[in-house]
């Protein structure tokens, strides 16, 4: 039993939500100018990038019921195209955004019409092909992607001149950084939650919930799901663009297929269908692919393995077991549980509930009357 509760839409749960949001802000705003390292900075960086494709695959799989093993192939396709239009065409960084969102819409759709006729296995492993295939299609060109030795820009982006951040100290290009991609994760987060809000959204829902009765109430299901492929696609783009950003450099091996299997671990992990579960996400995916690969390096658990690949699989799948059985809606539905138990919030009535309940009661005495 909850020991509060307050009515949602009211005055208090504004408050609340308002709150939190102004906290949340201000710690996001705050931290990188308490850490003194520049490993550090780089690794909240990451959770930033790395949190808005895991919420672009939340879209597709958790609010649309979309399978996707290929999100690794959009990442990739947004980062490649950040650093071309930055290294051969001298474009700023931030400007490449937008191209790289309609790139990644163009091919989500196209990998989206398949999912008109398959679903389940079969879809998946057509999304895997996907993420084979681009490593594949980037060795293929060397002259425009850079092939096997990658591609990078010269200069990073910098931060104009007024910006309040100290260039000349270690932590400042980092720092800059890390606020210029807070800057467009939060616009994706915003994006995102009026995605799921809107009609476009409940119509999501009821795909993925009853296909078949959403197209019996009139619901076009093929241009749901292809929308879902294609806007999902275009997160991971933008996380592509923003993951060049913090390190202009891309290859072949930065946006493998291990990339998107890890996607999907971080996205059961944080929650599929919630919007906060992509952090928490974000946070077991940096864990996984740096720290404990680094934590098998350093203690030689795996004969001298470079990369520490076997651990972070072992630890990936127990993961993925323990989430299943213990937390299936992952972290964000036991944080939750945990504040349901402190304060509930009652769900509002339908508009006009009222009026129609009184019109209804005054109707009963005159249907028994005739």
């Amino acid at each position: 039993m909850a020991r509060y509760t307050i009515q949602e839409g009211g005055t208090a749960h504004r408050n609340l939500r308002r709150g939190g949001m102004i906290l949340a802000a201000a710690v996001l705003v705050v931290v990188p100018l308490l850490i003194p390292s520049v490993a550090q900075i780089e690794t909240l960086t990451q959770i930033v990038c790395y949190s808005v494709a895991i919420l672009g695959l939340g879209l597709l799989t958790g609010h649309c019921g979309q399978i996707s093993l290929g999100h690794s192939a959009f990442v990739g396709l947004g980062g490649y195209t950040t650093i071309i239009l930055v290294a051969d065409h001298g474009w700023p960084y931030l400007a490449t955004i937008p191209v790289s969102i309609v790139a990644c819409l163009v091919a989500g759709a196209l990998v989206g019409i398949p999912a008109l006729r398959i679903r389940g296995l079969y879809l998946a492993t057509v999304t895997l092909a996907v993420a084979a295939l681009f490593p594949v299609l980037v060795n293929k060109f060397p002259s425009f992607t850079g092939g096997p030795n990658g591609k990078y820009a010269p200069d990073e982006m910098t931060a104009p001149d007024w910006f309040f951040v100290n260039p000349y100290v270690p932590t400042g290009p980092p720092t800059d950084h890390y606020y210029a991609i807070l800057a467009v994760a939060a616009l994706m987060f915003l994006v995102a939650g009026n995605i799921v809000r809107s009609r476009v959204g409940r119509a999501m829902h009821a795909v993925r919930d009853a296909p078949l009765s959403a197209a019996a109430s009139g619901i076009r299901v093929a241009r749901v799901k292809i929308f879902a492929f294609a806007v999902s696609a275009a997160f991971a783009g933008v996380a592509g663009s923003l993951l060049v950003i913090q390190v202009p450099t891309v290859s072949d091996t930065r946006f493998d297929l291990y990339l998107s299997i890890f996607l999907l671990v971080a996205l059961i992990a944080g929650g599929s269908a919630s919007i906060l579960g992509a952090i928490p996400g974000a946070i077991v995916f940096v864990v996984l692919r740096t720290y404990i690969a680094d934590w098998a390096e350093s203690l030689d658990l795996l004969g001298g393995r470079p990369d520490g690949g076997q651990l972070v699989g072992i630890a990936s799948g127990a993961l993925l077991i323990a989430f299943v059985f213990l937390l299936p809606g992952g972290v964000s539905d036991g944080l939750g549980r945990l504040r349901r138990r402190v304060l509930e919030i009652v769900p509002r009535p339908p508009r006009d509930w009222e009026r129609h309940r009184l019109a209804s009661r005054s109707a009963q005495p005159a249907s028994r009357e005739s």
